[in-house]
């Protein structure tokens, strides 16, 4: 199992340094607020799955204090009614690309994906938003 986890997080390592190095980012964006954002449906029981995602929440912030973690549910949703969408807003696309490697390489992450994974659920997606608010 620990093996599995360090597969995911290297995996997850090497994507995000080749989705930053390779992405076109204009100077003025990598100042801009992002946030990642992760939907999950959960099968098993949704309390228990948030009680150990604050533990989650707690690594990111020790490695990016500035990040705002904040966890919805889908309602009025049709099809992905109760779908949990896990976001973490970065100050800066910077602050994510020099918080993620810190996060994935803590051993808590480790223990914490380990503990979420013995709660059936399913991730539906995972993905990046630049906020473009015009000004």
């Amino acid at each position: 199992m620990k093996l599995q986890a360090l597969h995911r997080r290297l995996i997850a390592a090497v994507i995000l340094t080749c989705l930053f190095s390779l992405t076109a980012v204009a100077e003025d964006d990598v100042d801009m607020p992002v946030v990642e954002v992760t939907v999950v449906k959960v099968y098993g029981s949704t309390s228990e799955y948030l009680k150990k995602y604050r533990a989650m929440i707690d690594v990111i912030k020790k490695h990016e204090p500035r990040a705002e973690v904040h966890v919805y549910q889908a309602a009025f949703a049709g099809t992905m009614y109760g779908q949990l969408h896990l976001s973490t807003r970065y100050p800066s696309f910077a602050a994510l690309a020099a918080a993620n490697p810190r996060i994935v390489a803590d051993p808590e992450h480790d223990r914490v994906i380990e503990e979420l994974a013995d709660i059936k659920r399913e991730i539906i997606s995972h993905y990046m938003l630049r906020d473009r608010t015009p000004q």
